[in-house]
C-alpha cells in the first residue's frame, strides 16, 4: 500500500463514471468507505459496487484505491494531486440506473412578459433599486470593466501559441490557443476570454462553444477561461519525459 502523505486541504478531483463527470474537492482524511459514499449520488453507484482507479495527471498508470478496511483507511494514503481523475466503475453494471435525456424531461415555462409583470421578484427589486442592467450608469460601468479585461491581457502577455498554466493548477498545463470575444458564453459582451488546449484531458469541450468552432483539440482537452486565471511561463508539456536519453532524438 502507498506510504501515508502529509496532505490536509481539501484536493480538486475528477471524478468520473459510465454516466457522469464532474469536478469534486476531496478531503484527503475521509475514509475509503465516506469517499465511496460521497461518490454514491454523483455516480449512481452503491459503495459497496464501486472500484476506484486514481490516475495522476501527469501519468499513464493507474492505481486501485481499495483495502482491507476501508472504514478506517483514508483517502489521503494515496497520492492525491490536483485534477488526478478517479474513475468509477460498477462491480454490478446492472445497478446503474439509466438517465433520460434532458431533452426528454418535461419542462414548465413561462412568457418574459408574464415573469415581468410579476411584483417581488429578482427582476421587479433591480428595477426598483436601479440595479443590474437598470442602473443609469450601468453602460459606462460595464465598457470600464471591458477595457480593464483586455489591459489585463496585455498585462500577463497573453498571445497566441503561449504555454501557460491554470492559476496556481501546475499539472493543468497547457497553450493559449485563441484570444477573443465569445458572444455565446456569459458575461460582458466584448470582454476576452482565453482558450487555453490543455496537455491532458481535463478540460471541458474540443474547442468549440454552442456549435461555434474557436480552436482545434482533441476531446475534453479544450477550456475557455479569464485571463486573470492565466499564468504565462516556459511549462513544459505534460507527459513528456525531458531526462530519458532515449528521447534525445525521434
Amino acid at each position: 500500500m502507498p506510504p501515508p502523505l502529509a496532505t490536509a486541504r481539501d484536493i480538486p478531483i475528477h471524478i468520473t463514471s459510465t454516466a457522469s463527470s464532474s469536478e469534486r474537492r476531496i478531503t484527503p482524511s475521509w475514509s475509503i468507505a465516506h469517499l465511496k459514499t460521497k461518490l454514491e449520488p454523483v455516480t449512481g453507484i452503491p459503495p459497496s459496487s464501486q472500484k476506484l482507479v486514481l490516475r495522476l495527471p501527469d501519468q499513464r498508470q493507474e492505481t486501485t484505491i481499495e483495502a482491507e478496511d476501508e472504514e478506517t483507511v483514508e483517502i489521503g494514503r494515496w497520492p492525491l494531486v490536483a485534477y488526478a481523475e478517479i474513475k468509477v466503475t460498477s462491480l454490478n453494471p446492472n445497478s446503474i440506473p439509466l438517465i433520460p435525456p434532458l431533452a426528454s424531461v418535461p419542462k414548465q415555462t413561462m412568457a418574459e412578459s408574464t415573469y415581468e409583470a410579476l411584483p417581488g421578484t429578482v427582476l421587479a427589486y433591480k428595477k426598483a433599486h436601479q440595479q443590474g442592467r437598470f442602473d443609469p450608469a450601468a453602460t459606462e460601468k460595464q465598457e470600464r470593466k471591458i477595457q480593464e479585461m483586455w489591459k489585463e491581457v496585455e498585462e500577463r502577455s497573453i498571445k497566441f501559441h503561449a504555454r501557460c498554466h491554470l492559476s496556481n493548477e501546475s499539472t493543468r498545463r497547457g497553450t493559449v490557443a485563441f484570444v477573443g470575444t465569445i458572444p455565446s458564453l456569459p458575461g460582458p459582451s466584448g470582454a476576452p476570454w482565453i482558450g487555453v488546449a490543455l496537455d491532458e484531458p481535463f478540460g471541458k469541450n474540443d474547442g468549440s462553444v454552442n456549435g461555434e468552432r474557436y480552436f482545434q483539440c482533441e476531446k475534453n482537452r479544450g477550456v475557455f477561461v479569464r485571463a486573470e486565471r492565466v499564468e504565462i511561463g516556459d511549462f513544459a508539456q505534460l507527459g513528456l519525459e525531458e531526462d530519458d536519453p532515449d528521447m534525445e532524438e525521434i
